[in-house]
């Protein structure tokens, strides 16, 4: 009996502890995937606006079987751009080599009955002309960080490897060497190195090579700049009209905020062309919705477009974890402004086994945690080659899956909460009778 009862309740938690299936969300969507192993997929606004939890973690992909995918959730970062710039040079100075060489004379005198020679030996110096090149970093006034500056050049002999000092700095007469003996070399190889400077240092305008070895001659041809370039990480934007509404006799500008997830930034558009609205900004909680407090005193944002005028800086909205938002102003305002949060671009990672068409489920309340969300680090890769490598596919239109009842705590669906307890006390009356058997058992036994 105690065996049955064990196995019963292996089963029963078994159950319990299933994967959760794609019914289990409010929403799915087929997902027009690839056949490559790794692939992503770009969340737009519908989806974000829809989740539950601010991790993002009531997300899943699922295959043909309804099995779920190993995935991640990542932040799409900025598009970076390999960069080539060529850069000018001047000859910064010339100056002598002193190199030796033996010279011998001879002078011959004859007189009326005689002759001598004098043979004289001695050592003089013999100058060898080279020039040192001053390399302009910044030539159109912008200071770039260079991966590399990769050099053509002519020297003599050109057999022999090259060897500068390089140095660095701002002002001519407080250049810096951080390299005192780089070895170059014009023979052919597949190693960009024997003819590339590198580790140059950020923010510096002027780079100097100086011949230090017995070279005859060098002459710089070219010099090219190879840097990254970094753009504007992709955001997705929500546009908001709040409703003016009056508390205490005090005039505000109140909305809902749409959705968990939190935005990175936002902004308040003043409904007028070329305004200004400023005021003091307030949040409240889901636990406490109509009590305010103050988050920001004295912001100001404008839409006055002019090149004169820099934009308005977005209200940053990190450590702000609001149910609503109150905004005052302190002019009256002839129209509505507009509310607009900026939020990232966030991307699904996941491993296909190749069992399509997959889908992706989302919007479940009883889902909090990420999962699999150390996929990068199996992949052991940082996120930014995950993507190189990574196929973007596409997702198709939302349908419903378990309904919006998801999306709210009553979504939990209460047997499994009278489940856990049943197993609970299960356990408790399996084990206190197998307890009181023993106890009968040695208590039963005949003394010796």
């Amino acid at each position: 009996m105690p065996r049955t009862a064990l196995s019963l309740l292996l089963m029963l938690l078994g159950v319990q502890a299933q994967a959760a299936e794609i019914r289990d969300y409010a929403y799915q969507a087929a997902i027009d995937a690839s056949d490559e192993n790794l692939q992503r997929i770009e969340l737009p606004l519908e989806v974000i606006l829809n989740l539950t939890s601010p991790a993002l973690g009531d997300l899943a992909v699922f295959n043909a079987d309804g099995k779920p995918m190993l995935h991640t959730v990542t932040v799409k970062p900025a598009a970076v751009s390999d960069r080539i710039l060529e850069l000018p040079f001047h000859k910064f100075d010339r100056f002598l080599r002193q190199q030796t060489k033996t010279v011998t004379t001879r002078e011959h005198n004859q007189q009326a009955n005689s002759s001598s020679e004098l043979e004289t030996t001695e050592t003089v110096a013999v100058p060898a002309v080279r020039n040192d090149y001053l390399i302009e970093l910044a030539p159109g006034e912008t200071k770039r960080a260079f991966e590399r500056l990769e050099l053509q050049w002519r020297h003599e002999p050109s057999s022999q490897i090259l060897e500068v000092r390089v140095e660095a700095g701002n002002e001519l007469d407080h250049l810096r060497t951080i390299n005192p003996r780089k070895s170059l070399t014009n023979n052919q190889s597949d190693d960009e190195g024997w003819r590339s400077i590198t580790r140059i240092p950020k923010n510096y305008r002027y780079l100097r090579l100086t011949p230090v070895n017995d070279v005859t001659s060098f002459e710089l041809q070219r010099v090219i700049g190879h840097f990254s370039e970094t753009g504007t990480a992709p955001k997705l934007s929500h546009s908001i009209t709040p409703e003016r509404v009056s508390d205490d006799g005090e005039a505000f500008y109140s909305f809902l905020y749409p959705s968990v997830v939190r935005p990175q930034s936002m902004r308040i558009i003043p409904g007028d062309e070329h305004s200004i609205i400023a005021g003091d900004l307030y949040v409240s909680s889901s636990s406490e919705p109509d009590k305010r407090r103050l988050a920001r005193r004295d912001f100001r944002q404008h839409n006055i477009s002019d090149e004169k005028i820099k934009p308005s800086r977005p209200l940053d909205m990190a450590g702000l974890h609001p149910a609503r938002v109150w905004f005052s102003s302190s002019t009256e305002l002839a129209a509505s402004p507009q509310v607009e949060l900026v939020y990232a671009q966030y991307e699904v990672v996941f491993l296909a086994d190749g069992k399509k068409p997959y889908r992706l489920a989302w919007g479940n309340h009883a889902a909090q945690q990420v999962a699999n969300a150390d996929l990068i680090d199996m992949l052991q890769e940082n996120i930014r080659e995950t993507q190189k490598r990574g196929e973007l596919v596409r997702l198709g239109a939302t349908e419903e899956a378990g309904g919006m009842e998801r999306l709210s705590p009553q979504a939990a669906l209460p047997w499994k909460k009278w489940l856990l307890w049943a197993l609970l006390v299960l356990a408790a009356l399996v084990t206190g009778r197998m307890a009181l058997r023993l106890y009968h058992e040695m208590n039963s036994g005949t003394p010796v």
